[in-house]
């Protein structure tokens, strides 16, 4: 029998967060930071229990290790939860800051700072790399000078920055990978344009056209080195993709960029991510260029600027799009190369640890980055193993009884949950979020143990983008590692229910408690294994939303249409239902804001619908620029839990 009354207080809880926290905005410091002192008080609850009575006894030395084991790896995660807490303390919005440096820009265009515009390379396809060279064109600033670092020596790529009127730069070896591309670039312009700004973007990034003049303001405070601003993607990411989510579901970078960044920003310790930022060049000068010592220079250079008494600012705003890793595979080697960098920055002067100007809070939230690459990867495949160990291995890690267990963990769990959910907006919740840390759980966490115990040097492996795929495809390690697993859990489970094994009911521990843990495992499990199913990725654009006025020239008429949305290819049109069926297998102008005229032929109509292919005379540079430049969108920008919930239920039964 299950003891309802311990399920009361997190029940509770539950209920008074569905129906308060709607009524308040997330930026509310008052109901924020009250909520983070229930979380906080809660946890701690919690965690006093588990570490005075749910111990095993040292008399039986297996349980005694691996519980201990796992009681660190809790603890280690509560440290980047408190932390979290910490900086949720405080927020900063820079847009109204941003809104009045562009309206100052724009009066004043002649006392803007140069800027250079850095796009390192390795070995990104044409279709990739002439998005963010035709953007970078695009800015809407007047001092720009776009340079693309090609890293792989590619002479068709020089012949293309000539046609496209940008500098080209190459060097004879990739010693420093990225950062050194950066510094030889940073070495190159300085002597031949000294612009005081610098623009960096990755190869798959396309800046909107206003990016500069929202972002070179903040440089008039000597103390700011570098404004960031958050990554969005164009296309889904793996998740997305498979289970068909672009329409309801977010990627799993908008917890960390929309609400976490703001919040570091509040403690003036935001961290430069790579990609879509701008920096001083003298501050990138003065502490060294761009760090070289990990496979993460990102991180170390936010270390080694507010080391050296800069600031760090962070804007969040999407002034950038570009692309999310598309297959598991993928997605499982850049988590993997973040999880490195971290913790190789423990071991540099300008980290945590090292003889340098960081306070004792900024040392705590830069080793609490490393401690999430240790401890949630581990933990997350620890959660796998351990009911494994109790139901062959008779060792049970935790001794409590399944009621007791839920009157101290639920309260905590659930608290903390609707803090992260709201602060978030819907960006984090359960089940969706934990999806994509138990994928790459296995491989995460022994690269960055690895990383720790022994310090061997890690080369830098650039992320393939701009992948296509015309067929299912199995990501089989991820599937038989998922399936073994599930398995052995889903055997254990029948076989105590069944009474099908006498021994399969351990002494010390509640079989109740996991049951339940066996359950959910179960869950994540079978969805992980339905995520290693990645479905064919045959489209080459992405296509936009647009929704706005277009003409349509045919046969000498020129009829008002809709323009719904717009890849580079091809477009679909709301046009009059008398219309549609004489405009099949027709060859039309179509005369688009931004554009101008662009040829086509239709390729379908029905009802109100029509779809067109662009021709081979359509102005494909001009399309591309307003695409992607412009305040368009190609997958969800607000989580929708219930639909998505919808489609992964769907797709778990067969019914998309």
């Amino acid at each position: 029998m299950i003891d309802y009354l311990a399920l009361l207080p997190g029940l509770a809880l539950l209920i008074g967060a569905i129906l308060l926290l709607p009524l308040t905005r997330p930026t509310n410091l008052i109901v924020r930071r009250g909520l983070i002192l229930v979380v906080f008080t809660l946890s701690l609850r919690y965690f006093w229990w588990r570490i005075t009575e749910t111990l095993p006894p040292t008399a039986q030395p297996a349980d005694f290790v691996f519980g201990l084991l796992f009681l660190i790896l809790e603890l280690m995660l509560a440290f980047s939860t408190y932390m979290c807490l910490l900086t949720f303390w405080r927020h900063r919005d820079n847009s109204p800051a941003a809104d009045a440096f562009e309206q100052t820009s724009r009066r004043n265009p002649d006392a803007l700072p140069a800027v250079d515009v850095f796009i390192p390379t390795y070995n990104e396809g044409w279709e990739v790399l002439e998005r963010t060279i035709l953007g970078a064109r695009a800015l809407d600033y007047p001092r720009v000078t776009v340079w693309v670092l090609d890293d792989t020596r590619r002479d068709w790529l020089r012949e293309k920055c000539e046609l496209f009127g940008v500098r080209y730069l190459r060097r004879d070896d990739n010693r420093g990978a990225k950062a050194g591309n950066l510094n030889n670039a940073l070495a190159i312009s300085k002597a031949e344009t000294a612009a005081p700004l610098i623009m960096v973007l990755d190869a798959d990034f396309v800046p909107k056209r206003n990016f500069l003049r929202r972002v070179t303001g903040f440089f008039d405070d000597p103390k700011v080195a570098l404004v960031q601003t958050p990554q969005f993607f164009f296309n889904p990411n793996m998740l997305q993709h498979n289970f068909m989510l672009s329409e309801s579901w977010v990627d799993e970078q908008r917890f960390f960029f929309d609400t976490l960044q703001p919040a570091k920003d509040g403690w003036d310790v935001s961290y430069c991510c790579g990609t879509s930022f701008v920096a001083r060049r003298a501050a990138i000068e003065a502490i060294g260029g761009y760090p070289t010592e990990t496979i993460t220079e990102d991180i170390l250079l936010s270390f080694k600027l507010i080391d050296a008494g800069y600031v760090t600012r962070y804007l969040n705003e999407k002034l950038s799009n570009g692309l999310a890793p598309e297959t598991i595979g993928e997605y499982i080697k850049q988590r993997s190369r973040w999880g490195i960098g971290a913790i190789q920055s423990l071991f540099v002067q300008c980290g945590p640890f090292g003889r340098n100007n960081l306070n004792f809070l900024q040392r705590l939230l830069f080793l609490e980055t490393a401690n999430y690459w240790l401890s949630l990867p581990t933990f997350c495949l620890f959660g796998l193993i351990a009911p494994l160990l109790y139901w062959y291995g008779g060792i049970s890690i935790l001794r409590a009884e399944a009621a007791t267990y839920a009157y101290h963990f639920l309260p905590a769990f659930i608290s903390s949950t609707a803090l992260f959910v709201w602060v978030s907006g819907g960006r984090i919740m359960p089940l969706l979020t934990d999806l994509t840390e138990f994928v790459c759980a296995s491989r995460v966490a022994p690269s960055v143990w690895q990383a720790l115990l022994f310090r061997k040097s890690q080369p830098f492996r650039v992320t393939a983008k701009g992948m296509l795929t015309d067929r299912v495809q199995i990501n089989w390690p991820v599937m038989l590692e998922a399936g073994t697993i599930f398995a052995l859990t889903a055997f254990a489970i029948l076989s105590y229910r069944a009474s099908l094994v006498g021994g399969l009911q351990p002494d010390g521990g509640d079989p109740k408690l996991y049951t339940f843990w066996s359950c959910w495992n179960l869950l994540i499990l079978a969805l992980v294994m339905l995520l290693a199913v990645e479905r064919p990725r045959m489209r080459r654009e992405e296509r936009f939303d647009l929704n706005e006025p277009a003409a349509l020239l045919w046969q000498g008429r020129r009829e008002a249409v809709r323009l719904r949305d717009m890849s580079v290819s091809g477009a679909r049109l709301e046009v009059a239902p008398e219309l549609a069926p004489a405009l099949r297998d027709a060859d039309v102008i179509l005369d688009i804001d931004g554009i101008g005229p662009a040829t086509a032929h239709t390729t379908s109509a029905g009802g109100q619908h029509v779809h067109v292919r662009f021709g081979a005379g359509a102005p494909r540079a001009a399309i591309i620029t307003k695409l992607y430049t412009g305040p368009y969108d190609s997958v969800a920008r607000q989580a929708e839990v219930g639909a998505a919930l919808g489609e992964v239920f769907r797709r778990a039964f067969g019914m998309r």
